[in-house]
């Protein structure tokens, strides 16, 4: 006698295996998902940095918002951050001739880093 199909069981088993690689794959996507936010941050805060050299170099002065590193690098007032909700944009404080850059991140700011006269630092 041929047999067709599968089991209950053997369907059963299947689906409980699947279900533990699932358990197991889902975290690490969202570790790797994590890293990949901070990392493209990182990339804005470096580009943002550069754009304040640029600046520096062309009108021999720190700017001190985002407008006026929109003359060297377009889209600085409207440069959003990945970790904070989608529209989030960065914050800028400036103190004299360093200023923070944090975005809003479910609340409170999150800080970033900081760039002083041109040099970036990240926490």
């Amino acid at each position: 006698m041929i047999r067709r199909g599968f089991t209950l069981i053997e369907l059963m088993i299947v689906v409980v295996i699947i279900g533990i690689l699932a358990a197991i794959a889902i975290p690490k996507f969202t570790s790797v998902k994590d890293q990949a936010n901070q990392s493209s941050c990182r990339t804005n805060m470096r580009a943002l940095a550069s754009a304040e050299a640029v600046y520096y170099a062309k009108y021999d002065s720190y700017t001190m918002d985002f407008t006026n590193l929109d003359l060297v690098m377009g889209n600085a007032s409207v440069l959003e951050c990945p970790i904070g909700h989608p529209g989030d944009l960065y914050v800028l404080n400036a103190h004299g001739h360093a200023y923070r850059v944090t975005c809003p991140n479910n609340g409170p700011a999150v800080d970033h880093g900081s760039i002083i006269d041109g040099i970036a630092s990240w926490i």
